[in-house]
């Protein structure tokens, strides 16, 4: 049961030998109802009226109270406000009291006096003899790692005598809420640490906790701190690689398994024949650090996502190229004819009226390491010629020639083989019936020779013969 005690409220006036210019004075209450465990406290205004500084002290002459706020210095011709507190002694009755505060200048030794007027309430009838009263914080990491534990430090102090037992600890820290049970006892002090998880892929950014402190399911006393998940992106790269038929394709796994984005930049060294075949995607730049060139991607991952950079370096149209080249000269020299035919005509009889005497000179070769059989040289003499058929020491006679109207005269020679890498020069002159004035064109020498048992037939170039 609540009891009321109604006081006469007693005013006291206090006449001094002071100046009333000295200073004024003035006061506002800020917790004047309270209960005999706590302080009351008022807003004490002074206005010195002096022209230099002064320091006015406080005090009391009721032995129930206990003055908290001693002095304060205040600067000339200005006003100051003090907070005064005040503190009950133990066994002061309930009820309203007027404490007659007494304001004292130094320099002046002047005082005034200020009646305080405070309330000393009843126990509350809930909590029985003492309303609880707790002191409480809360404490935070202002940056916190979200893969690790966070701590969180719980601290209590009963301010009074009550063994307030069992209280409720509510934590709502945005990303982790708890309801703690916990005890205190009579003027005990506590500090408890907790720890708590997160989502380690939790987004960066600034957070708050805010706790309170129950006893009865009645909210003595709360507490509110931020605090700021920290960002990391942590890169993993892997590189693997496939090969076949003069290509490689590389490919570069990259994974981010942090919370936030991160750009980071890859470099693949290579060298500069590898740069011309290889083409990637993404697109790369080529960079040089140390005299060494390298490709690099400049890559943007964001959280928990995976990005791949592909390499294809491919030979194959060059290798191909090659072996096209080498297939092409091994048919080339597989299948090329092993003789060689060539004519040449050279003037050896000629006048101012015109050419009338040709020297004419066929160079037989085999080319091959293996023996010719059977080699016909066929040539054709033009119809205004004749072949001057004589012996000469060292050169091959005609085995055959055949006079054709229209044609003019085919003259044949037999060699029967050619040695492996044989030239022969076959030679014989012919004469104009008419003179010759201008060029002359020649037809070209046949030859056919055995080849595999296969007769095979070669030409060789056609002369031009000019005067």
């Amino acid at each position: 049961m609540r009891r009321l005690l109604i006081l006469p409220i007693l005013f006291i006036l206090a006449i001094s030998f002071v100046s009333a210019a000295d200073f004024h004075l003035s006061s506002e209450a800020i917790k004047k109802d309270i209960f005999i465990s706590e302080v009351a406290e008022f807003n004490i205004t002074i206005t010195n009226l002096l022209e230099t500084s002064d320091v006015f002290t406080f005090s009391t002459d009721d032995p129930n109270w206990i003055v908290l706020t001693s002095q304060v210095e205040v600067a000339a011709e200005s006003s100051q406000s003090v907070p005064f507190k005040i503190d009950p002694i133990t066994n002061i009755p309930l009820g309203v009291h007027a404490i007659n505060v007494k304001v004292r200048s130094t320099k002046t030794n002047a005082f005034k006096n200020e009646v305080l007027l405070v309330n000393i309430r009843p126990y509350d009838p809930i909590f029985g003899q003492y309303r609880p009263s707790i002191q409480f914080g809360v404490n935070i990491d202002k940056e916190v790692d979200p893969t690790k534990k966070i701590p969180v430090e719980i601290y209590m102090r009963n301010r009074n005598a009550l063994d307030i037992g069992e209280v409720e600890i509510l934590l709502d820290g945005t990303l982790f809420e708890q309801t703690i049970t916990a005890s205190i006892g009579p003027l005990e002090e506590k500090r408890t640490e907790y720890l708590f998880e997160i989502d380690p892929l939790q987004e960066p950014g600034l957070y708050s906790l805010n706790a309170q402190i129950k006893v009865k399911n009645i909210s003595i006393s709360s507490a509110t701190q931020n605090y700021e998940v920290i960002g990391y992106a942590p890169t993993t790269q892997d590189i693997s690689q496939e090969s076949f038929f003069f290509r490689t394709v590389q490919t570069i796994t990259l994974q981010n398994t942090g919370n936030m984005e991160k750009t980071t930049k890859v470099n693949l060294k290579m060298s500069w024949i590898e740069r011309v075949f290889s083409n990637s995607n993404p697109k790369s730049s080529v960079v040089k650090e140390n005299n060494e060139a390298s490709l690099q991607w400049g890559v943007t991952i964001q959280p928990q996502e995976m990005q791949e950079i592909v390499v294809v370096t491919n030979y194959r149209l060059p290798i191909i190229i090659i072996i096209v080249i080498i297939i092409i000269i091994i048919l080339y020299f597989i299948m090329r004819t092993p003789v060689l035919v060539s004519k040449e005509a050279l003037i050896s009889g000629s006048s101012e009226e015109g050419v009338e005497h040709l020297k004419i000179r066929l160079f037989v070769k085999n080319r091959s390491r293996k023996n010719i059989e059977k080699v016909n040289l066929f040539d054709r003499i033009p119809g205004i010629a004749e072949l001057i058929n004589k012996k000469t020491l060292g050169t091959i006679q005609p085995d055959k020639i055949t006079k054709q109207e229209k044609r003019g005269t085919m003259v044949k020679w037999n060699l029967e083989h050619l040695e492996p890498f044989e030239e022969r020069i076959v030679t014989y002159e012919i004469k104009s019936r008419l003179k010759i004035i201008g060029n002359i064109s020649l037809p070209s020498t046949r030859a056919t020779f055995l080849d595999k048992n296969k007769e095979r037939t070669v030409y060789s170039n056609r002369v031009m013969v000019s005067n």
